[in-house]
């Protein structure tokens, strides 16, 4: 530097920072917009007065949401749920036929008969759907909540968390996308030596002209560190959630299961109708699955089998079970579609399996979703295998991985009963549940040929017990290809230590 008492800066660099001394935060468009310059044309000087210690800058990304076109259409119109609920009060009952001729489409249809029931609202029956006044009142404050919500949305804002947002992303009611948030701060390096600031050239490479011009004395020199030692390569090492997913399947063994393995793409069949998963239920819409387009199935599929499950369908849901439906090719959305395969194969007996891999669902990335995610799923068969053995195992899991207490509460799934809802606390996000399971109905277990026998199952949420073990509040983190962050961050002290590396 050219004097003690004086900081020199490059006329933009001055600019940059003078005017965060003044402001102390602003975002980049505001400060680009100041200066009158393009947000792009800002970044590298960001970059080097972050280099010096004078500035912070916060990036982050904001998901933004606002109502799609089908959700402003159904403010217009109403709800698919909420005009069936008007015929209903109408005519009181109303066939499968007369649901076809209301003007809608099948799958609205199908979202719309699925939430009246899931309101009690509705009674579905072998031929119709009958109108049940008692949920008629709790189904109308969830239009109102639903329409409200959606309302808000008219307009771009970000995108909140709780269960109707949720859900109104789920039914596609409102579009999302992501937007950049970038923030600069003054450090308190900057403020400390503002009123030095002074504007000046700074020279980089000592040219001849520098020297024959003698402009070199009213210069200031960029100083340049020859002792600074330049940084090492590492070996490579294995990422740091391929570390944890390998420590669960090390747990499971250790438990006395074996592993087993099933394919991505999958029937229907498996995936929903083997687990007595209704045709018309909310999970099975197109918003809900990938379904292949043009696909047929690449399996033979026992005619007993799937005469059996129709059988069960119509006898116990009350409609009439559509097989080309059934064998329809879908990404699979969660891996229980294994279990029930290994349960059809293997059949009566006694005997404990699990299977941890990838399963995949239309959603929107968040910190807490992804559209491809982990599950850890796994049963245990036997004559004498109860819910209290279901509840123990998910202690000794979550006890072999250190995630502390366990809580439970009461839960609903279509193929156990009863099911359960296991959370543990995540040190930023709260009581996150991870460990789903229940004991699978006889309406899963006869039709694949189990009688007399009982099966414990479940889907752990992999990524999420990750995040928990590696202190992580947002999933999308866990698949950083980052290769300094998998440098960086250590497995997890309960993998360590049980590798004797702790």
């Amino acid at each position: 530097m050219s004097g003690s008492s004086t900081v020199k800066l490059p006329p933009r660099l001055y600019d940059i920072a003078t005017l965060l001394a003044r402001s102390r935060s602003l975002p980049v468009s505001e400060l680009a917009a100041a200066l009158g310059r393009r947000e792009q044309d800002v970044m590298r000087d960001l970059a080097e007065l972050e280099a010096r210690g004078f500035i912070k800058v916060i990036k982050r990304e904001v998901r933004v949401a606002e109502v799609s076109e089908s959700g402003r259409r159904y403010l217009e119109l109403g709800l698919p749920e909420e005009r069936l609920i008007q015929e209903l009060l109408k005519a009181g009952r109303l066939s499968f036929r007369d649901l076809k001729e209301l003007g809608m489409a099948e799958d609205e249809v199908n979202a719309a008969v699925g939430i009246l029931r899931r309101y009690g609202a509705v009674e579905v029956g072998r031929d119709g759907i009958t109108l049940r006044s008692e949920g008629v009142e709790a189904f109308r404050e969830y239009v109102g909540r639903v329409k409200a919500r959606l309302r808000e949305y008219l307009s771009p804002r970000k995108l909140g968390d709780a269960e109707i947002d949720r859900e109104l992303r789920r039914r596609g009611l409102i579009s999302t996308r992501e937007v950049k948030d970038m923030r600069v701060e003054a450090t308190e390096t900057l403020l400390s030596v503002a009123s030095s600031l002074v504007r000046g050239e700074v020279v980089t490479v000592v040219t001849p002209e520098v020297i024959s011009l003698g402009s070199w004395d009213s210069v200031e020199f960029k100083p340049f560190d020859l002792s600074v030692e330049l940084p090492r390569l590492r070996l490579a090492r294995k990422h740091f959630f391929v570390d944890v997913i390998d420590y669960m399947r090390e747990v499971m063994v250790s438990l006395g299961f074996e592993e087993v393995k099933g394919p991505h793409v999958e029937l229907e069949l498996w995936n929903f109708d083997v687990l007595f998963v209704p045709q018309y239920h909310p999970s099975r819409r197109p918003t809900d699955v990938y379904r292949l387009k043009g696909g047929s199935p690449v399996e033979a599929v026992s005619r007993v089998l799937v005469n059996e499950v129709k059988r069960y369908h119509e006898a116990f849901a009350g409609y009439t079970w559509d097989q080309e439906k059934a064998l329809r090719l879908v990404l699979r959305t969660h891996c229980t579609a294994v279990s029930v395969r290994t349960l059809f194969e293997r059949g009566e007996g006694e005997y404990r399996v699990f299977t941890i891999d990838r399963v995949f669902r239309p959603d929107t990335p968040d910190p807490t979703h992804l559209m491809e995610f982990h599950q850890l799923d796994g049963i245990m068969v036997g004559r004498s295998v109860s819910f209290k053995d279901l509840l123990q195992f998910f202690r000794e899991f979550a006890r072999a991985l250190g995630l502390g207490e366990v809580r439970f509460k009461p839960a609903y799934f279509p193929f156990t009963e009863p099911s359960v809802e296991g959370y543990v606390k995540h040190p930023k996000l709260g009581w996150v549940e991870v460990l789903p399971g229940g004991m699978f109905r006889r309406q899963v277990l006869e039709p694949l040929g189990l009688h007399g026998y009982n099966v414990a199952a479940w889907g752990i949420g992999v990524d999420r017990i990750a995040m928990i073990l590696l202190d992580i509040d947002d999933i999308r983190n866990l698949y950083s290809d980052d290769v300094r962050e998998v440098e960086v961050r250590r497995p997890p002290r309960v993998v360590l230590g049980a590798r004797g590396l702790g």
